[in-house]
């Protein structure tokens, strides 16, 4: 645990880079693929995402709190999309498995937002 409270910045940075990075060229191959207008609002979240990540690294504590209640609240909204999802199509038998990624991201989030009050 104590591994886990000296390195949540890195730890924190590298999660949200990835899931920024990961939706950001999701959303680039939907453009391509569909031939759309313009790009969606997932789009945009993940460039948010990835300029949050690299905004972990400033050291004020209060620019940390901020963001980890930003990430925090976008957790329980993936949650709550995620959970709507699934209730719609209830035949997933691997539902569990949809709801890891937000349930992470929340304990992160928390996680950070809790290291940083102190």
């Amino acid at each position: 645990m104590k591994w886990l409270n000296k390195n949540i910045e890195i730890i924190s940075f590298t999660w949200w880079l990835i899931q920024g990075v990961l939706l950001l060229l999701n959303e680039i191959r939907v453009y391509y693929e569909y031939n759309k207008d313009s790009f969606d609002s997932l789009f945009f979240i993940g460039i948010g995402l990835i300029i949050i990540s690299f905004l972990l690294f400033i050291k004020n504590k209060q620019v940390i709190l901020f963001l980890g209640i930003i990430l925090l609240l976008y957790s329980i909204v993936s949650l709550v999309t995620i959970m709507f999802l699934l209730l719609w199509a209830w035949r997933l038998t691997i539902f569990w498995l949809f709801l890891l990624i937000p349930i992470i991201n929340i304990i992160l989030s928390f996680k950070l937002v809790a290291l940083k009050r102190q």
